[in-house]
């Protein structure tokens, strides 16, 4: 053996080269590979275990054996007004009155919403996306980025007993019905209507007379003055938007008043 080595040393390296692969791959499998699997009772022990499956979810879950084991996500106390932990239902101290009070007065419960809406998770706050809550009152500003509550919660305008200006309702001699499969509404005989194949409905007249009736999936941007969501139809609502000429706002409660779904 000595002498063939002395005949052969350029073999020397490649073989120690094979034998230290060979034994490297044997410590692998038998040490590494073809140790026990660990006993798995949650998610933690189920992502260490070799055959612990992770799905890409949120939260995070673990399947192993075709059980499967969900991650605990720790969520920040929250010392607000909350009904979970860290849900913030908190609203600012100048439009809280408002807003419950509008929320009372068309029936909503405290997210704007039908009394009867059921939430997947008891609440329409969780941000999937994030994983995280949003505050109450930015979610009542995305559905409702007019803030309909600071104009619906008090009179429109002074009254016309005391502001000649106004118009009172009795001054109309007619009052005309707009009818539509969902709802309908009563209108001055002296404005006109016009629509584009649907909507919006406009119902316009001398001197600034302003009326409109939006159905959309979302409120409407109308910076003429202020909108009014009255039904959903089909997923939809239904917004009555009025200007801001003075000698109206009476008519326009009055419109306002006379919706009726149907």
């Amino acid at each position: 053996m000595k002498n063939w080595i002395n005949k052969n040393p350029k073999l020397i390296f490649p073989i120690g080269l094979i034998l230290f692969l060979a034994i490297g791959g044997s410590y692998t499998y038998f040490i590494l590979l073809d140790k026990p699997d660990t006993k798995v009772t949650d998610f933690k022990s189920c992502s260490e275990s070799n055959k612990g499956k992770i799905l890409e979810i949120y939260p995070s879950q673990c399947v192993y054996n075709g059980v499967t084991y969900t991650e605990e996500v720790a969520t920040k106390p929250d010392n607000t007004n909350s009904n979970r932990e860290g849900i913030n239902l908190d609203l600012p101290e100048n439009e809280k009155a408002q807003i419950e009070a509008w929320l009372e007065k068309n029936d909503y419960n405290q997210y704007g919403d039908k009394t009867d809406t059921v939430y997947a998770g008891g609440t329409p706050l969780f941000d999937e996306s994030k994983g995280t809550y949003i505050k109450l009152y930015d979610y009542l500003l995305q559905k409702y980025p007019t803030k309909p509550w600071l104009t619906d919660t008090k009179p429109i305008t002074d009254n016309s007993n005391t502001n000649p200006e106004v118009k009172s309702f009795t001054t109309v001699k007619t009052w005309l019905n707009f009818t539509d499969p969902n709802f309908e509404l009563q209108y001055p005989d002296f404005v006109q209507v016009a629509n584009q194949n649907g909507y919006p409905v406009k119902f316009t007249g001398e001197d600034g007379f302003e009326f409109v009736i939006y159905v959309d999936s979302k409120a409407p941007q109308y910076a003429a003055g202020t909108c009014d969501k009255k039904e959903d139809v089909d997923a939809l609502g239904v917004y009555l938007c009025y200007n801001k000429t003075k000698a109206y706002q009476e008519l326009y409660q009055r419109m306002l008043d006379s919706f009726v779904a149907r």
